[in-house]
C-alpha cells in the first residue's frame, strides 16, 4: 500500500477567474490548480503515475524504468516519486551526449537517486530494443507515463472537477495525449475536451487518445493545433508576455512548454468567440513547474 496523502494534496483547488474578456464574451472560466498536488511530483504527472505506482507495489516490482529527454517533467516526477515513495529509478535518456549535469531536470533526477542510462537518438527510436535490456521483474513505465493505468489517475481529476461544476469544457495542453483520453474516460463527464498540443504537426494527438481509449472520441476532443509557438520548448515574447501578465494579476505561475500556451490558447479562443456564450470553461493546470529546479520545461 501506497499513503499518497501523507505528500500529495487531493483533491487539489478548483477556483474561478475572472476577467473583462470572460464578461464581455459570456463565458465562465475555472483553474483547476492539479500544480498543488506536490512541489516535485506535481500536476497530470501525479495522476498518470498514482495507478502505476500502486500496480508496481501490487507486482512486488521495486524498479520503474522509464524514458525521456533532458529536460523532461515525467522524468523529474519519476525520480521524485521512486525517491519518496521507495522505488529504485532507471531512465533511458534521448542523447548519448548528456551526462547527468546537463541539465537541472536530469542533476535533480540523479540526486533523488535515478539512475540515467544515455543512449543515441536514433537507439531512443527503438524502444523495444531498449526494453530487452531491462529484467522481467522492473516495471515499464512509458514516455510520458501515458497508458491505460495513466487514464484512471486522470479521470479522478475529472471527478474533482465535476464535484464543484458541470463544465462544457475542459481544457488542457497535449504533448501524448493521455491527459486528454483519462479526462475522456470519465463515464460522468458530457462535456467537451480541448486539447492544446506543444508539438509542430499535433495533430497525432488524435489518434495516440483514441489508441489509449479503445475508441475515437469523435466531436468531444478538439484539438488546435495552432499554438505550438514554433515546437516544443520554444516560446516568443508574446508568449513570455502573457506569462507574466497571469502572473502578476491571479498570481498563477505558467512555463511555457506546456501551461503558458494552453492558458494563451484559451484566452485568445475566447477573445475570438469560440466558446458559446453561457460556456463553463475549466483550464486543467497540469503543473511541470520542476519548482526544485531552474528549468521550466
Amino acid at each position: 500500500m501506497i499513503e499518497f496523502e501523507k505528500i500529495i494534496l487531493i483533491p487539489t483547488p478548483l477556483i474561478p477567474v475572472y476577467d473583462s474578456s470572460f464578461e464581455k464574451k459570456k463565458v465562465e472560466v475555472w483553474i483547476k490548480r492539479d500544480d498543488l498536488t506536490h512541489p516535485e511530483v506535481s500536476g497530470n504527472k501525479f495522476r498518470k503515475l498514482k495507478y502505476n505506482l500502486m500496480e508496481a507495489r501490487r507486482s512486488d516490482s521495486d524498479h520503474l524504468v522509464t524514458f525521456g529527454g533532458a529536460y523532461s517533467n515525467h522524468i523529474f516526477a519519476v525520480a521524485a516519486a521512486g525517491h519518496y515513495f521507495n522505488f529504485k529509478t532507471t531512465a533511458f535518456i534521448r542523447g548519448d551526449e548528456l551526462n547527468p549535469d546537463s541539465s537541472p531536470t536530469l542533476r535533480f533526477a540523479s540526486e533523488k537517486g535515478m539512475t540515467l542510462r544515455f543512449v543515441s537518438r536514433e537507439a531512443y527510436r527503438h524502444k523495444e530494443e531498449l526494453v530487452k535490456k531491462t529484467s522481467s521483474s522492473d516495471y515499464l513505465i512509458p514516455e510520458g507515463g501515458s497508458n491505460r493505468l495513466a487514464l484512471a489517475g486522470v479521470a479522478e481529476m475529472a471527478d474533482e472537477i465535476l464535484e464543484k461544476t458541470q463544465a462544457d469544457f475542459i481544457c488542457c495542453a497535449a504533448g501524448t495525449g493521455g491527459t486528454l483520453a483519462g479526462i475522456l474516460s470519465n463515464t460522468k463527464y458530457k462535456g467537451k475536451v480541448l486539447g492544446i498540443p506543444v508539438l509542430k504537426g499535433g495533430e497525432f494527438i488524435r489518434q495516440e487518445v483514441t489508441q489509449l481509449l479503445g475508441y475515437d472520441p469523435g466531436e468531444r476532443l478538439i484539438l488546435k493545433t495552432g499554438y505550438h509557438f514554433g515546437g516544443y520548448g520554444k516560446t516568443k515574447p508574446e508568449l513570455s508576455a502573457f506569462i507574466e501578465s497571469i502572473q502578476h494579476n491571479h498570481n498563477i505561475p505558467l512555463e511555457y512548454v506546456y501551461t503558458g500556451k494552453l492558458f494563451f490558447a484559451v484566452y485568445d479562443l475566447i477573445n475570438q468567440g469560440f466558446f458559446p456564450e453561457g460556456s463553463g470553461i475549466v483550464i486543467v493546470h497540469t503543473g511541470g513547474l520542476q519548482k526544485n529546479s531552474p528549468s521550466n520545461s
